[in-house]
């Protein structure tokens, strides 16, 4: 542990004791962009840090909520519970499955009711972006500083790596994340999050549009300049919403077409994203292979060895143990805890896709602002959901998910009828034809 993360982590334990309720949100945010995953203090980090002070100043204001009627609260319960049973299948000898899985729950489902506490008003998703614009702004200037020069800033407060990364001759900056396309994910997932806000905080939407491309940018990665083009498209759509279930339909139509036409399964199409030269999207669909060919040793609570599944492998902190590279979130998920952490998972993001189809059928397309921030807040989550195939969350890029996973409930509580009349779908300017007005869209 070293003195100036020492110092930071006491300055955002302080803010989230002071901060008013409203944006004590915020320390979560800043440790995630700008503390290294550490343990340095008795195994916890700085992110678990803030969130165990964050909890408890929730639980003494009466603002931890858990509704037995909501299925993403049940869900996230199980997935805690999945999470610990399923210590009873790995070797103690290896490192204490018990300690490694509090922490995996602390992470998530600690994540999840943080952003239940302090996301919990109608107006959750403008103060989420507020607070993302003053966390990523800083991150942003540090990671074009490390892009420029090479050097990390971020290794004063214990980053892993002094000296950036350089593939093909581009330097990727990565900050205080374990990979530069963590660090660029960070940027890419929060861009549809800021578009909602283009026609009433402008201003705030373009600084954090614009600082989310810099991030993606600076860490010179084709995985994230994916996500940002798969949450535009998802944005996209928008205006064709009326036939999502078709289009649904007819995607996974020619997904299953493909698969059974092409000679390697459609996960392949991984390998074709590279936008800056020099992409693993090869290593990425050959583990979802080779995560298949060895479903039997991992399926039930998941498993240790994971070593012999690639022909190169990444050392571990057990002398002569080796576990293969897993750049895939739901894979890594079923490493630890099997199939039923996978489908815990893949349950809550039913859930959460679900409420969010829901509320915009209950909005009856009347393309009100609320309908279309609500729809953005889809878009982040499919970005994050696909991102998933190609990146383990492994270090504190976790938050960012779960944060979003956290606000849903008050997010989709949000009356039907709120702001109707405030900002519809079409806005009308003077028709300089001299026939009244015209639709002009958003």
């Amino acid at each position: 542990m070293n003195g100036p993360l020492l110092a930071l982590c006491l300055v955002l334990l302080l803010l989230q004791l002071t901060l008013p309720a409203r944006w004590a949100f915020i320390p979560i945010l800043l440790a995630a962009c700008h503390t290294p995953y550490t343990s340095d203090f008795g195994g916890f980090t700085v992110a678990r840090l803030v969130i165990v002070v964050g909890l408890l100043r929730a639980a003494g204001s009466g603002l931890i909520r858990f509704d037995s009627q909501s299925s993403l609260d049940r869900r996230m319960m199980v997935f805690a519970a999945v999470a610990l049973l399923s210590a009873v299948g790995h070797n103690a000898l290896i490192s204490n499955p018990y300690i490694f899985r509090i922490g995996l729950v602390l992470n998530v489902l600690g994540t999840y009711f943080y952003a239940r506490a302090y996301l919990a008003s109608d107006e959750a998703l403008e103060r989420l972006s507020k607070g993302l614009a003053i966390a990523l702004v800083p991150f942003a200037v540090l990671m074009v500083m490390e892009k420029q020069t090479g050097i990390n800033p971020y290794a004063k407060l214990g980053a892993q790596n002094l000296t950036s990364l350089v593939r093909d001759g581009k330097i990727r900056a990565q900050g205080p994340f374990g990979t530069p396309i963590l660090a660029g994910t960070v940027g890419a997932c929060a861009v549809p999050l800021f578009i909602p806000l283009w026609k009433t905080r402008r201003r705030l939407a373009a600084t954090g549009l614009g600082t989310c491309l810099v991030i993606t940018y600076s860490s010179a990665s084709s995985g994230p300049i994916s996500t940002v083009l798969l949450g535009m498209g998802a944005i996209a759509l928008w205006r064709v919403r009326s036939h999502s279930r078709q289009i649904q339909i007819a995607t996974l139509c020619i997904l299953v077409v493909l698969h059974f036409i092409k000679e390697r399964p459609i996960w392949y199409l991984m390998a074709l994203m590279d936008f800056v030269g020099g992409s693993t999207g090869w290593h990425r669909a050959y583990l979802i292979d080779v995560g298949v060919k060895h479903m039997g040793e991992w399926w039930l609570w998941g498993t240790d060895q994971t070593g012999h599944w690639m022909p190169y492998s990444l050392p571990t902190a057990v002398p002569g143990l080796f576990q293969a590279d897993l750049t895939n979130y739901y894979l890594h998920l079923g490493v630890i805890g099997g199939l039923p952490l996978l489908f815990c998972l893949l349950a809550v993001q039913w859930s959460a896709f679900a409420q969010i189809g829901r509320k915009i059928r209950e909005f009856g397309m009347a393309g009100t602002r609320e309908e279309f921030a609500v729809w953005c807040v889809g878009a982040a989550l499919f970005a994050h959901s696909v991102t998933f195939l190609s990146i383990s969350y492994f270090d504190q890029m976790y938050v960012f998910f779960w944060m979003i996973v956290g606000c849903l409930p008050a997010l989709l509580n949000t009356p039907a009828d709120a702001g109707a009349d405030v900002e519809p779908e079409w806005d009308t300017a003077p028709n300089r034809g001299g026939r009244g007005s015209q639709p002009v869209p958003w």
